[in-house]
Formats: C-alpha cells, structure tokens, sequence
C-alpha cells in the first residue's frame, strides 16, 4: 500500500538514507528532526518502507520547498510527482499563492521535473551551493 503522510521520528533513519544517497552535501539528521512536527515534512511509504521524503517550509509570504529526493532505486516512478503535488496542496491549503525553490544548475534533470509541474525559472543565485550556482524558480498555485 502506497502513502504520503507526515514524517515522525522513526522516518528519520530511511530519510536520512535518501538524503544521503541524492545529494552531494547531505542535511545532517538534526535537521530532520527539527522538522518534525511541521505538516509540510512528508514521506512516501510502501509496505512500511520509506522510498521518498519532501519537506515544505515558509520564506516571507510563500512556501518554499526545501528538499525532495526519492530513494534512486524507486525513481521514475511518479514518486516525485505524488510528493511535489502533495506539497502543492499543502500550500494552498495554508492559502500561500506560490512556492519557491532552488536547484542546482547543473542539475537539468531536476530542472525540468519542476518546469514539468509548472515552474518557472526566477533567477540564477551565483554561489549558491559550493561547488555550484542556483536557478531559483517559483509556481503560482
């Protein structure tokens, strides 16, 4: 059985797993807990496995999302989808008007993900990561 619920603590372990195994500087699993309890932190879980994480914060007045990664073993799959459109709701039931988001540069694939749900490029953020720039992009929801 498929589910998108909210993360609780015993998630943390398999979060910090993706996190690991998707991006080139890790968030420590401090981090994690201290979004515990935030109604944007969400997981995927099939039979009890976590295979993908996003976490929805706020900037000003817009919901930002922070990080979304799936297990690489279960990409392509719509698992991204299910989570980015989760988020969506969950922001417009906030009744924020727009979301926004960074993403490497580099990374194309990423990229379009975003422009595939609707996004749009604001800006480059120039050093923005260590060893990369940001493309700052945003939805109107």
């Amino acid at each position: 059985m498929h589910l998108i619920r909210e993360a609780q603590e015993k998630d943390i372990a398999g979060v910090v797993i993706i996190e690991d195994m998707s991006f080139p500087v890790p968030w420590p699993d401090f981090l994690f807990r201290a979004n515990l309890g935030n109604p944007g932190f969400i997981v995927y879980e099939d039979k009890k496995n976590i295979l993908g994480y996003a976490i929805l914060g706020t900037f000003m007045d817009n919901a930002h999302l922070l990080s979304i990664a799936v297990h690489p073993e279960h990409r392509r799959y719509g698992i991204g989808s299910f989570l980015l459109k989760a988020c969506i709701s969950i922001a417009r039931c906030y009744g924020y008007g727009c979301i926004t988001l960074e993403v490497r540069e580099k990374n194309l694939e990423g990229q379009k993900f975003y422009q595939a749900h609707g996004f749009k490029e604001k800006e480059i953020v120039p050093g923005y990561y260590l060893e990369d720039n940001a493309v700052r992009m945003y939805l109107k929801i």
